[in-house]
């Protein structure tokens, strides 16, 4: 899977599938200093993926101590290097208020495929 080095940050793009519907989303930074996947809301409204009162909902600091809120779904699936994660929980939440970044692919998701990022090819691989 290509990556691009753009503006000091490796950016990719993945694939979320949710009741059935399935959309790419561009912009998405490669943040190994995330415990956690996020996603924008915003970026995902087009299928059905909005806060419910059965979601847990939480709170993060984020870069300057900002306080920061997100909700956690189960997705049918993330696909990623073309591997398929199914059953997925991901968090949703304001990440760039400008709406450049989508989302922070975070250690869960690579963690859970093996990627292996190779920063001279801009490349991941899965390592199984």
């Amino acid at each position: 899977m290509k990556l691009e080095f753009r503006d000091g940050l490796i950016f990719t793009s993945i694939q979320v599938v949710y009741k059935g519907r399935t959309k790419e989303i561009q912009n998405v930074v490669i943040d190994t200093g995330a415990a956690e996947t996020i996603i924008s809301p915003d970026i995902v409204e087009d299928l059905g993926v909005i806060a419910e009162p059965t979601d847990k909902v939480n709170s993060f600091y984020g870069v300057g101590g900002s306080l920061h809120n997100f909700f956690t779904k189960k997705v049918d699936e993330v696909i990623l290097a073309e591997e398929k994660l199914s059953n997925i929980k991901v968090d949703f939440g304001m990440i760039d208020p400008r709406g450049y970044i989508n989302g922070l692919l975070g250690l869960d998701l690579l963690m859970k495929i093996g990627a292996v990022i190779d920063l001279n090819e801009l490349t991941i691989r899965v390592n199984k």
